[in-house]
């Protein structure tokens, strides 16, 4: 997997401007479509399906979502073009955003007809309280999931509808989400009581209420094409001005315009390169179908808190909490500090946390209201990775004057598990000074199977097996949870074999911050 994202993201929208509903607040609900239309529409698809069969590949596009002005899924031009968009080996996830008013049977029998893969299909179900009742639209979601086909389900957050949005909430399949958009327009804020029911309805519907700032720097990775071509980051950016099948190479948004101040909306929020969406809805956001992994590892610097100092978002402090109140996700640390240096760090987050991997994975440690494997519940469990450290020190000791730092032992008792060798702040480690002072320290003292990595003035020696991809082994053997129900997160070159075994989003896409070296039998591996 790409530790550093899952690839690109394509958002489509054709020509079509015309619904088989008639909602009182939708303009398209009151086009009437021409044949020319539809022709143009099913014209345009189909150049889109075909161009991105050829190119997906080279333009690293992994996902595509129909979101359609009107109703896309009652004409099967889209079923035929999802079915053949989902045979690609490079397309992960193919879907539309719909009302479900299509005929399922034979929507599907034309999907399969044409090759369609179902596990590849996902849904966007949005609930019209003018058109059809919470019982039929429930109805509908049930026969989608029974045919194997994921989705989500939501509406929008219309104060005077909450009965039967609570109603439909109640019937839905238990594994469906059910979100709720804010209502635009309004001249008033909700109510308190309004917020609290929304958020009893949908867990996330906090989100939807935070003014999140635009961010380009967040959006390399999705794009938002139109049926003639024009493309842009997402549905409320400004166009590139290239046009999308004058885009041969592999696409990049290196120059996104963007005149908004906020993302307005999920799929201008949702779809960005912020960690917590790809925690939250897993690696393409967009369909807005949750993840719900059972552990969530967090690095700390430089993920939950800002490299150059700062504190948690407050959206990410809300995400965690939802995450942590839905009694079903344990939070974990995975971090290079020490335990009690991370706690200090994210003091107004760690009661959320069950503790996690710590010093770089030589301490694991599981706290508070845990259940493991064999079913019992402990209220603490810990996990180190003990090298011979005394045998180290006395050459470490002969090194500091020359090299200019100071040593700090971390133990367990008399037993070491990491030593630190800590420079001025002003002073960070070049790469051929750690590794001599690395190197003599090893060659005088006989210790084998050992690695160092730096990260600034500080210079970190552990057990080579000690890192954060075998920490969360030995964690999540504790508590009984496979790799496909983990996330993880995090930005620097520790996290890579975390992110790339325990399904990671690399947060960021600077140069990693620290510098790792592992030494087995006395060689650089």
């Amino acid at each position: 997997m790409e530790v550093n994202g899952a690839g690109n993201t394509v958002l489509y929208r054709g020509a079509l401007k015309s619904c088989n509903y008639h909602c009182s607040y939708c303009p398209f609900s009151k086009h009437r479509v021409s044949e020319n239309e539809l022709k143009r529409d099913r014209e345009q698809w189909f150049r889109f399906c075909h161009s991105l069969i050829n190119q997906a590949d080279s333009k690293r596009v992994r996902a595509v979502m129909i979101v359609p002005y009107g109703e896309a899924l009652i004409h099967p031009w889209y079923w035929k073009g999802l079915a053949e968009l989902s045979q690609s080996p490079h397309l992960d996830a193919v879907g539309a955003q719909t009302n479900l008013s299509f005929l399922l049977e034979k929507a599907l029998e034309e999907y399969r007809q044409a090759g369609g893969i179902l596990p590849h299909l996902r849904l966007w179900a949005t609930f019209h309280p003018e058109m059809i009742s919470a019982e039929a639209f429930a109805e509908a979601c049930h026969k989608v999931r029974e045919a194997g086909i994921l989705l989500c389900a939501g509406a929008v957050g219309v104060p005077h509808h909450i009965k039967q949005l609570q109603t439909l909430k109640k019937r839905l399949p238990k594994d469906v989400y059910f979100w709720i958009n804010k209502l635009d327009g309004r001249r008033r804020p909700y109510t308190k009581e309004e917020e609290q029911e929304f958020l009893e309805i949908d867990p996330f519907f906090y989100r939807e209420l935070r003014l999140v700032s635009a961010n380009p720097h967040l959006c390399q990775n999705r794009f938002f094409v139109e049926g003639d071509g024009r493309y842009r980051a997402c549905n409320i950016s400004s166009p590139m001005g290239k046009g999308w099948y004058q885009q041969e190479n592999q696409l990049s948004n290196p120059n996104i315009q963007c005149r908004q101040k906020f993302c307005s909306c999920y799929l201008a929020y949702g779809g960005r390169q912020d960690f917590m969406n790809s925690v939250l809805f897993g690696p393409y956001p967009v369909f807005r179908i949750p993840r719900r992994p059972k552990a969530v590892f967090l690095d700390i610097d430089g993920t939950l808190i800002p490299e150059k100092g700062g504190r948690v978002s407050n959206l990410v402090a809300e995400d965690l909490a939802a995450l942590a109140k839905s009694g079903e996700t344990y939070l974990l640390f995975a971090t290079t500090l020490p335990y009690q240096e991370a706690i200090h760090r994210c003091r107004k987050l760690c009661h959320l946390f069950h503790g996690g991997i710590f010093s770089a994975g030589a301490h694991m440690r599981l706290e508070g209201s845990v259940v493991l494997d064999t079913g019992e519940k402990a209220g603490k469990k810990e996990a180190f990775c003990f090298f011979d450290g005394a045998k180290l020190l006395p050459f470490f000791e002969q090194q500091k004057r020359n090299y200019h730092f100071r040593i700090l032992v971390y133990q367990k008792g008399s037993d070491i598990y990491k030593i630190s060798l800590i420079r001025s702040a002003r002073m960070p480690w070049p790469p051929d000074q750690a590794q001599a002072v690395f190197q003599y320290a090893l060659e005088n003292s006989s210790v084998k199977g050992l690695r160092f990595f730096t990260e600034g003035h500080c210079m970190q020696i552990l057990a080579k097996q000690a890192n954060k991809a075998n920490g969360a082994g030995i964690l999540c053997k504790w508590l009984g949870i496979s790799r496909d129900d983990v996330a993880a997160a995090g930005n620097s070159e520790e996290d890579q074999e975390l992110l790339a075994r325990w399904n990671g989003f690399y947060v960021g896409v600077g140069k990693a911050k620290s510098t790792r070296v592992g030494i087995e039998n006395g060689n650089v591996c």
